[in-house]
């Protein structure tokens, strides 16, 4: 596995793929990381999954990518892979540059949302990344997309027929306590919850807009984010200029979401771009009620009005509607999460997802090790 960045999405679906492929009796690494080692990433990565640290860097930059080439180059030999499997934009690029050492090693690549899909580029980015995309497409044998919307992507800029769809998962969460500080809150009155990195492109600004017409009508109600990121200052400095400053709490980074969405009363998701985002499958996985924006593939894992509502992207009025809705009727926000809940047990696990990967590596030459129940 090539990896970059060591937290989000991306971060989440290789480690818990390589240990759960680990498990199956094959030999896995990942090769990134940011130079950091696999006891750094809990007891499951490193008991299973060797790491390979590589430094690789998000921008695009002759140096460090020359040196991230070489460090590959050098993984590559020294651990003899059958397969490869690069996570991400600039991972692939890197692998795929990497491919002439060993040329009859099949590779696989796994976008995580194509970067020339980003709304925030500009037009002169989104052209120069499909055109890069197009031209390193013969050196991959799979594309491995997490769901239908990535993989019409991927057929746009490479041939359909060697793209599969294999969509996240995660483990179903383990019974436990609320999170005490956003219980707390509830006494109060109720709680909508966001799971999300305090980034450019989350949508949290439209969330804080829709929810002082949300605080307009309940007053007593709280919205807590948990997340870290860059755009801490400006997210607090707009929940002051809005005057709702003391219903919005930005928590941080948590160790585990669960308690959080158990605690909630509703999940909003309202990012402006995604492919298919891990944290509405926790919602629903927690058998919270949810809302999220239409974007990507997140209407593959949602069924509208049977187990959440979808909103337009940066649309403050269509989201505070709904999250108003929810609020009001609390029968069809738990009919919405019962839904969500049972739809997650059949279709997004771990095991669904781990399985599907080596249903994939198995066209490729690399035979399942063992049974997996689904």
């Amino acid at each position: 596995m090539i990896l970059r960045p060591d937290e989000g999405g991306a971060f989440e679906h290789v480690t818990q793929l390589s240990a759960g492929i680990a498990r199956r009796g094959h030999d896995v690494a990942i090769c990134g990381l940011e130079g950091r080692r696999g006891e750094d990433f809990g007891a499951a990565i490193a008991a299973e999954v060797e790491v390979l640290p590589v430094k690789m860097t998000r921008p695009v930059s002759v140096g460090p990518d020359a040196r991230a080439l070489a460090g590959l180059l050098a993984a590559q030999r020294a651990f003899r892979p059958d397969l490869v499997h690069a996570h991400g934009s600039k991972e692939a690029a890197l692998g795929r540059l990497a491919r002439p050492l060993r040329p009859r090693v099949p590779f696989a690549y796994t976008p995580h949302g194509y970067a020339f899909a980003k709304p925030f580029m500009s037009a002169g980015e989104h052209r120069a990344y499909r055109l890069f995309e197009r031209m390193l497409a013969p050196l991959a044998t799979r594309v491995i997309c997490i769901c239908e919307a990535e993989r019409r992507l991927a057929a746009e800029v490479g041939p359909a027929t060697r793209t599969r769809v294999v969509y996240n998962g995660i483990e179903p969460p383990p019974p436990g306590p609320p999170h005490r500080e956003v219980e707390r809150l509830r006494v109060h009155g109720p709680v909508v919850c966001a799971l999300s990195g305090l980034r450019a492109g989350k949508g949290l600004e439209t969330l804080i807009g829709a929810f002082a017409a949300v605080t307009a009508r309940r007053p007593n109600a709280s919205l807590v984010i948990a997340g870290e990121g860059p755009e801490r200052d400006p997210l607090e400095r707009l929940a002051r200029e809005l005057g709702i400053d003391r219903a919005v709490h930005l928590i941080g980074e948590v160790a585990d979401v669960f308690p959080v969405l158990r605690a909630a009363d509703l999940f909003v998701h309202p990012s402006w771009a995604e492919s298919f985002p891990y944290a509405v499958l926790e919602a629903m996985a927690a058998g919270t009620p949810l809302i999220a924006t239409d974007v990507g593939g997140t209407r593959e894992a949602v069924v509208v009005a049977e187990s959440g509502l979808l909103v337009a992207p940066r649309d403050e009025s269509a989201l505070s509607e709904a999250v108003l809705s929810l609020l009001a009727d609390r029968d069809r926000a738990r009919a919405l999460a019962d839904c969500g809940s049972r739809r997650f047990r059949q279709r997004f696990t771990l095991a669904r997802m781990v399985e599907g990967t080596l249903e994939t590596y198995a066209e490729l030459g690399i035979e399942p090790a063992q049974a997996l129940t689904r």
